[in-house]
């Protein structure tokens, strides 16, 4: 990954983490990861990930595409009493008043998730706004990204390089 790639993930896990968390600060059951990564082998190792570290997990996934370079696909993975959970093709969603982003899932799964501080919370309800409130989800990111977000301690971003 170049150095120009590398700061379009980092802008983006902080602009996601601003806007997921908000002014609270991520705790140690949750985090916000991200790469690129494709297939089943990837999710195999996001749900091995999620499992040995007993972690709630946010993947950002990034990859080439017509319009450059960007942030391709949203999954979370949980592990809950030995089973993993995991969707893909999630979605941000932002409410007209909310001041913190919900993560949808694709249409035929039930309710939502809310990234409390500490684990994922699955609620059990979809906004009626759908499209609407992805749009506003789209352009908030968009306008973090391009800016950047200050986490002021509340979250830690690390990079590291890729294995050779």
């Amino acid at each position: 990954m170049t150095i120009d790639k590398t700061e379009i993930v980092r802008r983006h896990v902080a602009a996601v983490t601003q806007m997921l968390v908000g002014n609270r600060t991520l705790q140690p059951g949750a985090m916000i990861i991200a790469g690129e990564m494709a297939g089943i082998e990837g999710r195999l190792a996001l749900a091995r990930l999620a499992e040995t570290s007993g972690k709630d997990i946010v993947f950002l996934g990034f990859a080439d595409s017509a319009e450059g370079y960007g942030l391709t696909n949203i999954s979370i993975v949980a592990a809950r009493d030995g089973i993993c959970h995991g969707q893909t093709d999630c979605r941000l969603y932002l409410s007209k008043t909310g001041a913190r982003a919900v993560i949808l899932p694709q249409p035929h799964v039930r309710g939502l998730f809310r990234l409390s501080p500490n684990e994922l919370l699955h609620i059990d309800r979809k906004p009626a706004d759908v499209e609407d409130g992805v749009a506003r989800a789209t352009a908030r990111l968009a306008k973090l990204v391009e800016r950047g977000v200050q986490l002021d301690g509340r979250a830690v971003i690390n990079t590291y390089p890729l294995a050779a």
